[in-house]
């Protein structure tokens, strides 16, 4: 069995992977007798992930971390400086590439930040967007605007709104969702959209052909390892 280690901006997460299927799972929820290799995406250093690691070693447990490369089971990265582009962003690529082989996407991790990034035919990475997440966007206004403020009452729709909180949450999604429609004029209307992060299924609810694939990053980091 695999241990699976994903870890983001924010937080740090674990998954099992047996037989094709992967389980989210909390810190205590494995036996390391029953793991034989572990799996990581990491974007910082994280003092969980140290321990983590030690343990591994100390168990002879072999550890992979995932890094970025010029190409990768036969995708090409459109990064010159592939080493600049973060590791969740090419294992969703990679993640897409194996779960839609020969097909082009639009993949988006709405997290901390919301990033974009196009496969095209499966094998060739086009490049992406980074803005600021949801989250951010809010935080950033409320914290420099005076009379913009946000409201827990107001959920995230795709209209126009009629008070300042609606405006602010509804303005935010509408900023999201517009980097995918600017996404399909460049690449083509009909092109797979896979979501996934904090908010990913939110943004598929609100997109057509719209895919949401919580676990899109540990896909990658299996479809890395193989």
């Amino acid at each position: 069995m695999k241990l699976l280690v994903d870890v983001g901006n924010t937080a740090l997460k674990l998954a099992l992977y047996k037989n094709d299927e992967i389980t989210f799972i909390g810190q205590q929820e494995f036996n390391w007798q029953d793991i034989n290799q572990v799996l990581i995406a990491s974007v910082r250093s994280n003092q969980q992930l140290d321990n983590l690691i030690s343990n591994a070693n100390e168990r002879g447990v072999e550890v992979i971390t995932a890094k970025v490369s010029a190409q990768q089971n036969g995708i090409s990265c459109a990064y010159q400086q592939f080493h600049n582009l973060g590791i969740d962003r090419w294992l969703v690529v990679l993640a897409a590439a194996h779960l839609y082989a020969g097909q082009s996407a639009i993949i988006v991790d709405a997290g901390t930040a919301t990033t974009v990034d196009i496969l095209i035919d499966g094998k060739t990475h086009q490049g992406g967007w980074i803005i600021p997440g949801i989250d951010l966007m809010m935080e950033s206004i409320t914290s420099r605007a005076e009379k913009v403020f946000a409201s827990e009452q107001v959920s995230f729709e795709n209209t126009v709104g009629i008070n300042t909180p609606e405006a602010l949450s509804y303005g935010c999604l509408a900023a999201s969702l517009g980097l995918v429609a600017q996404a399909r004029r460049l690449f083509g209307d009909n092109i797979r959209v896979l979501c996934t992060g904090g908010y990913g299924k939110l943004l598929s609810e609100h997109l057509e052909n719209g895919e949401f694939i919580e676990d899109l990053v540990l896909r990658g980091l299996v479809a890395y390892a193989k």
